[in-house]
């Protein structure tokens, strides 16, 4: 079993600000991450460190279940989630904000999956090949309303 890795980088013409406040709406996920089905967010309101996050949806065919903690965050430049240790499949989703100027931004998203079987691992890439950059897209899509 192997730990993989999915980055994207995609250019916005928003401020950091405004897309930073999207990516903390983790209810909203749903508006730009295609798939998801459920989402439950303590305490309600916009993440923060140790916010508790738990999705339910559907990616590639695949059922998936996941409940993630907000492990890492800067205000407009860094979020990240990640599953607790004890999670059967360890996941870590991240999303760095470097500005390129007062109203356009770069996020770098990076996807870590770990305990991945072997026999899957083709599939995964192939499937996170075609749904970050979808992913990316979506939240473009959102931020311009």
């Amino acid at each position: 079993m192997s730990v993989l890795t999915f980055e994207h980088v995609e250019t916005y013409d928003d401020p950091a600000s405004g897309v930073f406040s999207r990516l903390m709406d983790l209810k909203g996920r749903d508006s730009w991450i295609k798939g998801i089905l459920e989402t439950r967010v303590t305490p309600e309101g916009p993440a923060q460190l140790g916010t508790r996050y738990f999705e339910s949806g559907k990616y590639s065919g695949f059922k998936s279940e996941k409940n993630m903690v907000v492990t890492e965050l800067v205000q407009d430049q860094l979020l990240t989630l990640e599953t607790a240790p004890d999670e059967k499949q360890s996941f870590r989703e991240s999303y760095r904000i470097e500005p390129v100027s007062e109203k356009s931004c770069r996020v770098h998203f990076t996807i870590q999956v770990g305990n991945v079987p072997k026999v899957a691992e083709f599939f995964m890439r192939q499937s996170m090949k075609k749904e970050l950059p979808q992913t990316a897209a979506g939240l473009r899509a959102v931020l311009k309303g």
